[in-house]
């Protein structure tokens, strides 16, 4: 390193003044790094970096210390430019410290996250370059100064004091990090949504209403705040439910967990719970509590779970209780319903068989006949064609896909919906093996009872074509995601001749 040293002396003894030199390998660095590596961030802090060696070490070399006062010259001008090199050297330095720690943050991708403690630490490291120049290069005493600025610096503490409130509410925020981007959080129970970004003064949410909602630090550093992205992803939903106290609580919670097992866009892990909140002679109050994969996901399957409920309710003859406070007297327990009654209601409300006149659904339903499975039962398995369609009274059902040695669950089945049209309507195999998750009761409609309706009116095939295409393409969604969606029409064309000429 000596021979170095000397040899780099005598160089420069026998070339132009060494601070041109320097200065000239200053400027060439910022110009062939913003010039030539524009758009690659890497390369050009590695090019300005090594400019700023080579200008360090020359202008060290001719005797340009940064960190020491400058000496007094003979002439006033080289006074001048000695104090502008010193001063572009702190200047240099601080601006490639910072973006050295703006790098390592870009690197592990959260420049979002942390972009509070990068100008936090910039402020510091610009800060500390200036006293040094106010020291080293203009001779000041910085102590003298710092007790100076401490009147001001209380005056504009008291002027700024809601200001520097939030600031300080924002450091104190991002050490202890209660949030990152991008977390769900609600604010004092009242304010719900995703943070964007914590800055200086505020913290910014983009609400479930897609408004940005900027609150200050400090009102963030006081508020109770709920988390609802970590330490899990999974969100928990409770929802309440009022029923008519007219069958017994256990009836009841298992109606409900019913509702729950058969519902799709729950998780099963953690698994759902219904428990009994309270029970008096105006209502059975039940709460459930189940999860859903992300908070975003919570609105869908919040509504399918209400819809199950009234669908699960209404076949075990369950009638939702008033609020408490509306209080009314609970009506008298209606009389179970006959079996026909039972298929004459699905039938009226089966999208299926939307496009039937009354009579057909009447005559449709007194030939529909009732059956019951238990828990395990296979009803019908992949790749047999049906001859029944089956409606679902009550229970739950799962449509199960086999891949390779394993089967994989498609969809849950719920009263209301139905299988096999694929095979009455068609005549093809279905795809799925349907098993009873619980006990269950369904109906069936033989593909004879509708050949007459079929052969009456050829326009109810069309009809059946559209349906039936919809549930295809839902269905088929679950196993191949890359479904398109604009096939559908072109799939309902097919289904509807499929059925004319399956009937004709």
């Amino acid at each position: 390193m000596v021979w170095m040293h000397g040899l780099l002396v005598r160089l420069i003894a026998y070339l132009p003044d060494p601070l041109v030199i320097a200065g000239a390998l200053l400027v060439g660095g910022f110009l062939v790094a913003h010039l030539a590596f524009s758009r690659r961030r890497a390369m050009r802090f590695l090019c300005l970096a090594a400019a700023f060696v080579a200008f360090t070490t020359i202008i060290t070399v001719a005797g340009v210390l940064p960190a020491a006062p400058t000496p007094a010259a003979a002439h006033i001008s080289r006074f001048i430019i000695i104090s502008a090199f010193k001063i572009a050297w702190w200047i240099t330095g601080a601006w490639l410290l910072v973006n050295f720690l703006r790098g390592i943050v870009f690197l592990e991708s959260r420049p979002s996250e942390t972009r509070f403690v990068q100008d936090l630490f910039a402020g510091v490291v610009y800060i500390g370059a200036g006293l040094a120049i106010i020291s080293y290069v203009f001779g000041m005493p910085v102590r003298g100064l710092l007790a100076a600025s401490g009147v001001i610096a209380i005056v504009l503490g008291l002027a700024l004091q809601s200001t520097l409130g939030d600031v300080f509410s924002g450091i104190v925020v991002n050490i202890s990090k209660p949030f990152h981007a991008g977390d769900w959080i609600t604010v004092d129970g009242r304010l719900e949504g995703q943070v964007v970004e914590t800055n200086w003064r505020a913290t910014q949410i983009l609400t479930t209403g897609n408004d940005l909602a900027i609150i200050p630090n400090s009102t963030i550093a006081k508020a109770t705040l709920v988390n609802e992205t970590n330490p899990a992803k999974a969100h928990g939903i409770a929802i309440v439910v009022r029923l008519e106290p007219t069958m017994t609580p256990s009836r009841g919670c298992a109606v409900l967990e019913t509702a729950l097992l058969s519902c799709n866009r729950i998780l099963r892990t953690p698994a759902p719970s219904v428990s009994v909140k309270a029970l008096d002679g105006a209502a059975l109050v039940c709460e459930l509590q189940f999860f859903v994969a992300n908070i975003e996901a919570g609105p869908v399957a919040r509504n399918e779970v209400f819809d199950l409920i009234f669908r699960h309710c209404a076949s075990a003859g369950f009638r939702l209780a008033p609020p408490p406070e509306h209080p009314f007297s609970v009506a008298a327990p209606r009389p179970r319903r006959d079996v026909a009654d039972q298929a004459q209601s699905l039938v009226h409300h089966l999208p299926l068989f939307a496009s039937l006149t009354e009579e057909e659904r009447v005559a449709l339903a007194a030939n529909m006949q009732r059956r019951t499975y238990r828990a395990g039962d296979v009803l019908i398995k992949s790749g047999t064609v049906s001859e029944v369609l089956y409606i679902v009274a009550s229970g739950a059902l799962v449509a199960l896909q086999r891949r390779g040695d394993t089967e994989t669950e498609v969809v849950r089945l719920s009263p209301g919906d139905c299988f096999g049209e694929a095979g009455v309507l068609t005549g093809s195999p279905t795809l799925f093996t349907v098993k009873a998750l619980t006990i269950a009761t369904v109906f069936e409609i033989r593909n004879n009872d509708l050949a007459p309706i079929l052969k009456e009116r050829p326009g109810v095939a069309a009809d059946l074509g559209q349906i039936l295409a919809r549930q295809t393409a839902v269905r088929q969604a679950h196993i191949d995601p890359g479904e398109q969606q604009s096939r559908s029409e072109n799939l309902a064309g097919r289904i509807a001749e499929s059925i004319r000429e399956f009937f004709c």
